[in-house]
């Protein structure tokens, strides 16, 4: 975004050359220019008001946050060491068959043993919940350093001890926790954790967003800064020494559109977008452990059809021990298409839908050397019992009897006497 100003070669000639007129259009055209110039200033002086505004950095320096319109189109930090005693985390045998809580579900005083019973009957063994949401904020105080730098825990962030204490119940009814977190996608930390955040284009110090702020732009953390990847991997760590035993990732991409945006100069830049969030995953998995699964959220189209651009490839290959596409019917568009096959409105035939786009994404991990397991996220919001049972059965005939899935209401209500898993 950076302007060279483009000086005018001045030809220069020898004295006594300019007669009277010629002098006089000279201070005329001087005067002009000095007026064009008055009304330039205070244009200039809005425009740049229009584009820039400043935050306070919290090491004292001033860093800037411009709009980006969508149609425009270092040192690591280390997590702390802990000095209590690590768990040693076995490894989920077989499916797991999770359904979605609100973390806030758990935290509670009345904490929901009747629910959690009724899904343990019905067959289910894993509970997912958000730890680091899609806003960036933190439901547990952290104690890695960069989460202390980044001030993303909320008012009612639980303690590292209650979090253990809450996995501790969860494992006496059967259950698995299973932790999500999400990487880049994040608009909090960026504010507090400036090498780490997207920059703009020719001003490092400035604040990249994803789209105008009037539009609801936000910042996004790096995924070519190695201070991004420590924090997120510093937070993958420490819930595995805590005792999770799964974890899941989201928001592992780079942003829908990239106009103007920086990626900095780390020694990260050498790969490419698809290489650089593979050795994340990578990295990751090697920090927290064999004993501890890695699942990596997905969009469902993008594992098999379309919009890989946000991931400079096929997602479905980073290496992560469990893919979940997200096979939400209402989320698949209003025609989908894969191979001779058409399904019109998903969102009305959700057994044909999950049983085409789960088939697909099958096709696609069996061509590869290391295969995932796969573990897709299945809707319970706006349908009935039948409806749901219909997306389970086509998962199970799509992966077989060990089959692994997300039920997934934003509320975490269910109707468990009425699900059918087996």
């Amino acid at each position: 975004m950076s302007r060279k100003l483009k000086g005018r070669k001045l030809h220069r000639r020898r004295p006594g050359v300019f007669n009277r007129n010629t002098r006089r259009n000279a201070i005329l055209k001087n005067i002009g220019l000095v007026c064009l110039a008055l009304l330039l200033i205070p244009a200039g002086f809005l425009a740049a008001k229009f584009l820039v505004e400043d935050n306070p950095d919290p090491q004292g320096k001033q860093t800037s946050t411009v709009n980006v319109s969508a149609s425009s189109s270092p040192s690591t930090t280390a997590p702390t060491p802990t000095t209590t005693q690590k768990p040693i985390p076995q490894t989920p045998q077989g499916s797991l068959r999770a359904f979605y809580l609100p973390f806030s579900r758990l935290t509670q005083a009345d904490f929901p043993d009747a629910l959690l019973d009724d899904a343990a009957a019905a067959g289910f063994n894993a509970v997912l919940f958000d730890l680091k949401d899609e806003r960036g904020v933190l439901h547990y105080d952290s104690q890695t350093i960069s989460a202390q730098q980044s001030k993303a825990a909320s008012d009612d962030a639980v303690t590292t001890q209650r979090l253990k204490e809450i996995l501790q119940k969860l494992q006496g009814k059967g259950l698995t926790a299973v932790g999500r977190i999400f990487a880049f996608r994040d608009p909090t930390a960026p504010s507090n954790l400036p090498s780490a955040k997207i920059t703009l284009e020719g001003y490092p110090t400035y604040t990249w967003l994803d789209n105008s702020r009037d539009m609801g732009g936000k910042p996004w953390l790096n995924p070519y800064a190695p201070d991004a990847h420590s924090y997120i991997i510093g937070l993958a760590k420490e819930l595995s020494d805590i005792g999770f035993t799964s974890i899941m990732l989201d928001g592992v991409q780079f942003p829908n559109q990239t106009s103007r945006a920086a990626y900095g100069d780390s020694e990260l830049r050498s790969l490419s977008p698809l290489e650089v969030l593979k050795k994340f995953v990578g990295d990751l998995r090697t920090a927290v452990g064999e004993g501890c699964q890695v699942i990596h959220t997905i969009p469902g189209l993008s594992a098999f059809k379309d919009s890989t651009q946000p991931f400079g490839g096929n997602p479905v290959t980073f290496g992560a021990d469990t893919i979940a596409p997200i096979l939400l019917p209402s989320t698949l568009g209003n025609r989908l298409n894969a191979g001779e096959t058409t399904i019109t409105n998903p969102k009305e035939n959700p057994y044909d839908a999950v049983k085409l786009a789960a088939g697909q994404i099958k096709l696609r991990v069996q061509l590869m050397e290391q295969q995932p397991e796969m573990m897709p996220w299945l809707q319970a919001f706006d349908y009935n019992s039948q409806q749901i049972n219909q997306q389970i059965t086509a998962v199970k005939e799509t992966v077989g009897k060990d089959f692994s899935f997300t039920l997934y209401n934003p509320q975490g209500s269910y109707d468990f006497e009425a699900i059918n898993i087996e």
